[in-house]
């Protein structure tokens, strides 16, 4: 990838598409598009923008799933000097309220779900709370006269603005919206462009290459992944909902050689591949978020994919740390943060020495955070709510969330242990652990497993396995049968629903002594 000014992302994707118009960009079941179509129906919808009264600064809430829209709509807001502010597209309609109070959005862009009998309740639903929000419907079917509507295949001529500058905001990350309280970290062009175009060199991302986008692009590392690859000239297969048999699908038939994914991603994916069926030749690296990745778990990835893997651990706030060090992979640790930036911190937040966990915390002067429409804050330090440790060489090792410790009796677990441990077991293909409350101990340790192929765990069995490996009091006391642990679409546990399918599956449960 050649070095170079990138002021902004827009003028950096404008460049690319110069340097290689011919070049396939975005890949998804309707659409074929090469970075010049890209470019070039991205100047259709700012067109389309525009006159709806889109302007620059104005905030446009994009809540548009995985398909070549989702890339194209990002582009022409940031085309007119827009902010694009990155929605989930299966949002709710408080969800999106939320959003759309907290950044002020004065437009929509919006692709209807699966409510066949009322595609369009939700921006009706919307345009009830906010009359003047514009609203764009990503469809090929009629729609309300009072909706506009769009698609890649629209005809029209381009109309783009003059661009950004690179101190203008260029993205809105939404969080967190299920409280009603989101919270909107801001991304800059410069910077944004910058850290990007550094990523993918830093990566060797190439123009041949060919990216699996199954993380939401609405999702920070879904965003960066994605928009490092098209920085680089390289090409997006987009899968709107992970599944390991589309995965292993797109790989065989698009050549892909770039895949990310959390650990629960990688384990169904291998689970899933036959040597016979899926071709995954091609694959070359890979990038992994989201959880710990164990020694076992590495290897498989090592040797059955033949790729090279890179750790990454990150949040929307603009954080993060990374490594492609085998070693250090093979370890669990995310990498080697530069002294100074990273700390492990006490409940009095003050540091903790080596090898002592605690939370992670960020130097704010080397990973300022912003968020939309709020003061620079004026803490020294971001604190994550992420439980971690640095160990004597400095390595980073990332160990659950603060919040979600098991409170047993005023011992501590920390439930990302219990799954590592459970991950273990041979009966066990996948696993999730949450604190179930207790009388008498306040909190009991509850696993949840999806057992592996033609096996069915029992809980004394499983609490023999992890006795070798887990203190008594960390040893789960429930245990609950699952024909799939409910993750979000980045791969994290829901832990909403794992407390609802676990509260209505049977258990068993150890009796009290």
């Amino acid at each position: 990838m050649t070095a170079g000014p990138a002021p902004t992302l827009y003028a950096a994707l404008l460049a690319t598409a110069q340097r290689r118009p011919d070049r396939p960009a975005l890949v998804c079941p309707r659409h074929r598009l090469t970075h010049a179509d890209l470019v070039a129906a991205a100047g259709r919808l700012a067109g389309v923008y525009r006159k709806l009264g889109v302007r620059r600064g104005d905030r446009v809430v994009c809540s548009v799933g995985n398909r070549c829209e989702y890339p194209v709509a990002m582009t022409a807001a940031w085309s007119l000097g827009a902010v694009h502010v990155a929605a989930d597209h299966r949002a709710t309609v408080p969800e999106l309220d939320a959003v759309i109070g907290k950044t002020g959005a004065s437009t929509l862009i919006y692709e209807p779900g699966d409510e066949r009998m009322s595609p369009y309740a939700t921006p009706a639903a919307l345009r009830r709370r906010h009359p003047d929000l514009r609203v764009v419907v990503v469809t090929g079917h009629l729609a309300p006269a009072e909706l506009a509507r769009w698609t890649v295949d629209d005809r029209g001529e381009p109309d783009p603005g003059d661009g950004p500058a690179p101190d203008d905001p260029a993205v809105v990350f939404i969080s967190s919206g299920t409280t009603g309280a989101p919270k909107a970290t801001v991304g800059f062009h410069g910077n944004l462009a910058g850290r990007w175009r550094g990523l993918a060199g830093w990566l060797e991302f190439q123009p041949g290459d060919v990216h699996l986008a199954q993380v939401p692009l609405s999702h920070g590392f879904g965003m960066m992944m994605a928009t490092a690859g098209l920085l680089a000239g390289g090409s997006l297969v987009l899968l709107d909902r992970f599944s390991p048999e589309a995965a292993l699908r797109a790989i065989g038939a698009h050549g892909v050689t770039v895949l990310t994914g959390a650990p629960a991603h990688f384990a169904l994916l291998l689970d899933r591949l036959d040597p016979d069926t899926h071709r995954v030749d091609t694959l070359r690296f890979a990038v992994g978020t989201a959880g710990a990745f164990r020694p076992d778990l590495v290897n498989a990835i090592w040797e059955r994919l033949a790729v090279d893997l890179m750790a990454m651990y990150g949040s929307s706030e603009g954080i993060g740390v990374a490594t492609k060090d085998a070693e250090d992979v093979l370890r669990g640790s995310v990498g080697r943060p530069d002294p100074g930036t990273v700390r492990i911190v006490g409940p009095d937040r003050e540091p903790l020495p080596a090898g002592a966990v605690g939370e992670v915390a960020f130097s704010r002067a080397a990973f300022p955070v912003r968020y939309y429409g709020e003061e620079p804050p004026r803490e020294q330090w971001y604190y994550s709510g992420d439980l971690g440790r640095l160990d004597e060489q400095g390595r980073l090792y990332i160990q659950g969330r603060l919040a979600h410790r098991i409170d047993r009796g005023g011992l501590k677990v920390d439930p990302v242990e219990v799954e590592q441990a459970l991950l273990r077991c041979p009966d066990v293909l996948d696993a999730a652990v949450f604190g179930r409350p207790d009388p008498v101990v306040g909190e009991t340790v509850c696993a949840c497993v999806r057992p592996a192929a033609g096996r069915r765990p029992g809980l004394e069995g499983l609490r023999a396995q992890l006795s070798g490996s887990l203190a008594p009091f960390k040893l789960p006391e429930e245990l609950c049968l699952l024909d799939e642990i409910p993750r979000t679409a980045i791969g994290k546990v829901d832990l909403p629903r794992l407390r609802e399918m676990a509260g209505t599956a049977p258990s068993q449960r150890l009796a009290r002594r």
